[in-house]
């Protein structure tokens, strides 16, 4: 599986060693991950098998919609949680994420039983000031941080691997007033069957300068079909083809929101969909 996020030369990313997990994550002084997850789902506490249980229901906004709300009910339990710190508007924030099990699937939000809860924190506060349901697909994670000047986009992982096919979808979001902005939704698919038949595709990231607006954020992604690490154990290697796609993604100062501006990644979303 082709996984997403890849950075591209010229991006500044976040090490592995500020992404941190786990309940005793420091969030201010005296406070941890726990205390601020707390002062989210009002009530609930550490279970037997440390995760977070909630202990009435909880409704969260969903990115990209205006009014459908994600459902997590009474019974529904989170795990540890993932953080990392960006910047927005030249101040500090902390974000968490956590992976968890709600009693029913529910209608709304979620992939199934699974959920994900991202809260975003100002440095050194367990008060939250945006929390989101962002499940998509079976295992969710935080991403890497990409440069935006005194701004910093992040990417958010939603994928699976099923027989010998990889799916993912990597969602990109920046900061503004403290509030999640969602960007873009690409989804990417992999599979390393069948020697000429296989592929993989790959998500690369880079900005642009556009004179006084934030950066201009180009993503690309890379097809490569019958790539070598898939064909070693053919009969006949295939030469490796390889073709590229892109969008752009523009800052309007007018709606102060970034907005697509112009790319061609439908035709593989078309292609890919042949192959699903």
């Amino acid at each position: 599986m082709a996984w997403l996020g890849t950075v591209a030369p010229g991006i500044q990313a976040a090490e592995d060693s500020q992404i941190r997990s786990g309940w005793n994550t420091a969030m201010g002084p005296m406070s941890t991950a726990y205390d601020a997850a707390r002062r989210i789902f009002l009530g609930a506490a550490k279970d037997e098998e440390e995760n977070l249980a909630l202990t009435q229901d909880k409704a969260l906004r969903m990115p990209g919609t205006s009014k459908t709300r994600a459902t997590l009910p009474k019974g529904t339990t989170l795990g540890s949680p993932e953080s990392l710190d960006v910047r927005s508007e030249g101040k500090q924030f902390k974000l968490l994420l956590w992976e968890g099990t709600r009693p029913d699937g529910g209608e709304d939000g979620g992939f199934g039983e699974s959920v994900a809860v991202l809260a975003v924190f100002p440095e050194g506060s367990i008060e939250p000031i945006d929390v989101a349901e962002i499940k998509q697909d079976r295992d969710t994670a935080l991403g890497k941080r990409i440069n935006l000047g005194d701004d910093d986009a992040f990417t958010v992982l939603n994928a699976h691997h099923n027989s010998n096919q990889g799916y993912a979808i990597t969602d990109l979001f920046h900061l503004r007033e403290g509030r999640l902005r969602h960007i873009a939704n690409l989804f990417t698919l992999s599979s390393n069957c069948c020697c000429g038949e296989s592929f993989k595709e790959e998500l690369h990231w880079r900005v642009e300068p556009d004179g006084t607006n934030l950066p201009r954020i180009v993503a690309t992604i890379e097809l490569t079909q019958a790539p070598k690490e898939f064909t070693e154990g053919c009969d006949r290697k295939p030469k490796p083809q390889v073709e590229s796609f892109k969008n752009v993604y523009r800052w309007d100062a007018m709606k102060q929101r970034y907005l697509h501006e112009g790319g061609n990644s439908s035709r593989l979303d078309k292609w890919n969909q042949q192959r699903l």
